[in-house]
């Protein structure tokens, strides 16, 4: 909230209103001696006393508003460098005066203090009369202490509790702070009460069965924090089978994290439907966390923070820097190896079996990318979609639970069993269908008639099996049911069917309706055939050699020539070249002259050339392995080295090398620094002339990619890629979440990081022009194309007025 000088004279911070910008710097934290001696800093002496002696601004040591060091590098395996400056002005460190530091500062803190007791004191009067229950979220990290601390000021102690989820990767720090914070405010009030949640799994189990957390599949937090939070609200405090309503006070700050920054400072069923948010230090930073911990609450600050954590969390996070590692590995060397040991026996089954390249795999975070079940436990369940339309038909081999509880979550159903197949039929918005199921030799083969046009159905189907075939009764659906019908445990699972109103609130877990089924079914390959059967020159057929802007541009400006008079032309490039050319469908496949398409695609191109750039990259993304796996596997804003990305091919093509995986990778990188697919991350905010799907930065001295996507894509370009997808997937019926939420389907969001409103903009002209028919129920949702068109013919027909 404050703006921060420093008092240079006292080593001390001041909290300031208003300024002089040029004084600001950013919120620094406060370091304690015990840090220095983790890292071995032996220039300076200082107080062997766990005292607080100097500040710390993104790596930079400061005491009296000098650097006195910086720290480079540093992670799981590797000790950081220490950098000491050439001249020194310190030679002793004094411990800082906490009292000065607090009277200098008493009157922004009580500012700070009273405003976020205010904002308490509103949000519990104004829930309170219409809620179950009110909580305080305490995870034993240092906003998690102030907010309990400011709540106890606030709110009686008989009419709250606190709660703490002990997700099974805890810091022993975290165990401590927890056990000291119950018996301090146990001792100031005698009514308070701290209750712990865990889990009913042994989470190295869950870790082995569902994989690592990934960025991309961050199963954790769900699975082993707010399920288990909501399930001990509903079980054993309020012995109720409904899904009682909380007021919950969280310690969650905007700055810490460009995702968070976008939160609200209350959220209603943001986590879970029955849960309302508040954040009464939303708008805290750092500096004003440890001032109030130090000088106002006199609480004793998580022992992590003291010995160099600027975060306290799990052991072991798919979203922790490689300095947190370097430290908890220094701290705890014993608490993450069980972990390290999964992560290590997931990289052998992707076919890393030297221990160097299994321990880089580790340290340089590229685990925490793993978006599907790669290198998992062997799992011999499988679910295949046959077909949606007329009919939908699926089959399961060796499903996890019995479909009957889950058909109840659609509609109310009939059934009855003939032999080894159950005939039965389904209420869906006032409509009755029928499907039959047969089960025999530990598989399950659905069908439901009908279906044709019906896509939400559909979709439902899909869910449902798929929590046939993947659930491992992992809890999170159960927090999201509004009426407490469902009920999940390790033992046992149940629906309620007089409580159950078939919201589908249950399939909200993520797109796929399963935690595990979305670990388990992505990456599984769009059009392309079986990885396994994918031989290396189906993947390395564009050596190093990316497509370039020269080449298009040459190529559409002398035509059937090109090969014969393009100057520069090496022995490797023609062939890369030229596979680049037909992958992007411009260049017969029979001989190297412009196709039919790419005659269409010269036309377009010599009136706009941009749009002639997205077609292509529509066309790579369904016809070029490196691109669609890039496309489907890359998360949007994580920068990507060329390791990374040969570590995503390895995912899906485990049969071939990594020295062979490294070229498409390099050709990759290659082709968005040389054609209108990327640009340079300085040009990214005034380029227009780039589809920025691979903005390029530096990496050390290598350079890396980051998925951005560019807001003006052309609606004709969309327009022939949903007709791309319809001749693909044979169907020209498309939810908006199947485009949005399906990656094998290379719909907008994945082809072009497009976000949904902006697709639902276009989707609207493209309805009122007739090229499409987009229904509008609550915001569209059902997209229908036309019979006599396809992705050639609607691109003609657009493009004609060019």
């Amino acid at each position: 909230m404050f703006r921060i000088n420093w008092n240079r004279k006292k080593n001390t911070v001041l909290l300031k209103s208003s300024t002089d910008e040029k004084e600001d710097i950013v919120p620094p934290r406060i370091v304690f001696s015990d840090e220095l001696r983790v890292l071995g800093i032996d220039k300076y002496s200082y107080t062997k006393e766990s005292l607080p002696v100097c500040w710390c601004i993104d790596r930079r040591y400061y005491y009296k508003g000098e650097i006195i060091f910086e720290v480079k590098g540093g992670d799981l395996y590797h000790d950081p460098t220490i950098i000491y400056p050439k001249d020194f002005l310190f030679r002793k460190l004094e411990p800082i005066d906490i009292q000065y530091l607090y009277d200098s500062n008493i009157q922004a803190l009580e500012i700070l203090q009273n405003e976020a007791m205010d904002f308490i004191e509103e949000q519990y009067k104004h829930y309170s009369p219409n809620i179950d229950t009110v909580a305080v979220a305490f995870s034993g990290g240092k906003d998690s202490q102030v907010v309990l601390d400011l709540v106890t000021k606030v709110v009686p102690p008989t009419k709250y509790k606190a709660y703490y989820t002990d997700t099974g990767m805890e810091l022993p720090c975290t165990y401590d702070t927890v056990n000291r914070t119950k018996e301090y405010y146990k001792n100031k009030f005698p009514s308070f009460d701290l209750v712990s949640c865990t889990s009913e799994y042994d989470i190295i189990d869950q870790w082995r069965k569902y994989g690592p957390p990934s960025r991309m599949n961050r199963w954790c937090c769900k699975v082993r924090k707010t399920s288990l939070f909501v399930r001990k609200l509903k079980d054993e405090l309020h012995a109720t089978d409904y899904q009682p309503k909380c007021l919950v006070f969280e310690g969650v700050r905007s700055d810490e994290s460009a995702r968070r920054e976008n939160y609200e400072r209350v959220g209603r069923g943001v986590k879970h439907i029955n849960l309302i948010n508040c954040r009464p230090i939303f708008n805290w930073n750092d500096t004003e966390i440890y001032l109030y911990i130090l000088c106002v609450a006199k609480i004793e600050l998580n022992d992590g923070y003291k010995k160099g954590l600027t975060r306290i969390g799990c052991n072991i996070c798919p979203f922790a820097s490689s300095w947190s590692e370097y430290f908890i590995n220094r701290l705890y060397p014993e608490v993450s190896k069980p972990f390290i040991e999964v992560i290590e026996k997931m990289a052998e089954n992707i076919g890393l079996h030297d221990k160097k390249k299994i321990d880089d795999y580790i340290s340089s975070g590229n685990w925490k990318k793993n978006a599907g079940g790669k290198g998992l436990l062997d799992d011999p369940t499988r679910m295949d979609i046959i077909k949606k339309e007329p009919d939908y038909e699926c089959v399961i081999h060796n499903p996890k639970q019995d479909w009957k509880v889950w058909m109840n979550t659609i509609g109310d159903y009939v059934v009855n069993k003939t032999n080894d197949e159950y005939l039965g039929s389904v209420k869906y918005e006032d409509k009755i269908f029928r499907f039959s199921i047969k089960e025999a030799d530990n598989k399950l083969h659905a069908k439901m008639y009908g279906t044709n046009g019906n896509v939400f159905l559909t979709s439902y189907m899909n869910k449902v099996l798929r929590k046939t075939a993947f659930c491992e009764r992992c809890g999170v659906c159960e927090a999201e049911c509004p009426t407490g019908a469902l009920i999940i445990r390790k033992d046992r699972l149940s629906i309620n069917t007089t409580k159950c109103v078939h919201c589908h609130n249950c399939y909200n877990v993520n797109s796929y309706g399963c935690i595990i089924a979305g670990r388990k079914m992505v990456s599984q390959g769009g059009n392309f055939v079986n990885a396994k059967s994918v031989r290396s020159s189906g993947v390395d057929r564009y050596s190093t050699f990316g497509l370039r802007e020269s080449w298009i541009s040459s190529l559409f400006s002398v035509g059937d020539d090109w090969f014969l008079d393009y100057k520069g032309l090496g022995p490797k490039m023609i062939p890369a070249a030229n596979n680049w050319f037909r992958d992007a469908e411009i260049m017969d496949p029979k001989d190297k002259k412009l196709s039919a398409f790419g005659r269409e695609l010269q036309r377009i191109y010599n009136k706009n050339p941009y749009l002639a750039w997205q077609i292509i990259w529509i066309n790579l993304c369904f016809n070029s392995y490196p691109v669609q796996c890039y496309v489907q596997d890359c998360t949007p804003n994580i920068t990507y080295r060329k390791a990374d990305i040969t570590t995503l091919l390895q995912y899906r093509f485990p049969d071939l090398s990594e020295t062979t995986l490294g070229n498409p990778a390099g050709a990759l990188i290659n082709m968005f620094k040389n054609c209108p697919f990327g640009c340079d991350r300085e040009e990214m905010d005034y380029s227009d002339y780039c589809l920025k799907m691979g903005v390029i930065s530096q990496s050390g001295k290598e350079s890396a990619i980051t998925k951005v996507g560019a807001d003006n894509i052309s609606s004709i370009a969309i327009c022939y890629l949903l007709y791309k997808i319809a001749e693909v997937e044979k169907r020209r019926v498309f939810s908006l979440e199947d485009l949005n939420d399906n990656p094998a389907l290379n719909g907008p969001k994945t082809v072009f990081v497009m976000k949904e409103q902006k697709l639902k903009e276009i989707l609207r002209g493209l309805h009122e022009l007739g090229y499409l028919n987009a229904e509008l129920l609550g915001g569209l949702d059902n997209i229908s194309l036309m019979n006599d068109l396809d992705s050639k013919a609607v691109l003609i027909q657009m493009t004609r007025g060019l």
